[in-house]
């Protein structure tokens, strides 16, 4: 989708938007672009702020103002390749926690075959 961006300088920005993922609904799937790589951090970044969008509204289908916080959640998750230890500290850091009804789920969602 081409879009037209008039800035505050009279210049007017023409950009190419595409979206990269996917959620449908329906059948619970999501489809996802292989990300660029050497778009370098634009396009990590623009390919983190599409997934954790998609994820969070997934998620939180029926807790739309939940959504915009979530979404950033996921997405420094994504930028931090979801190490770990730096979600570990992220979560400390804005007081979050993991239920166990969390773990559960999470464990049952995405079990490895």
């Amino acid at each position: 989708m081409d879009c037209s961006l008039s800035l505050s300088s009279g210049e007017v920005l023409n950009v190419n938007v595409s979206r990269m993922i996917c959620w449908e609904r329906k059948s619970s799937k999501i489809f996802l672009q292989r990300l660029d790589k050497s778009g370098g951090y634009k396009s990590k970044l623009e390919y983190a702020t599409y997934f954790s969008e998609v994820v969070a509204e997934g998620i939180l289908k029926e807790k739309e103002d939940f959504v915009p916080q979530l979404a950033e959640l996921i997405k420094l998750g994504f930028i931090l390749k979801f190490d770990e230890a730096a979600i570990e500290f992220l979560m400390k850091t804005e007081n979050l926690q993991i239920f166990l009804e969390d773990e559960e789920f999470l464990s049952s969602a995405f079990t490895s075959e």
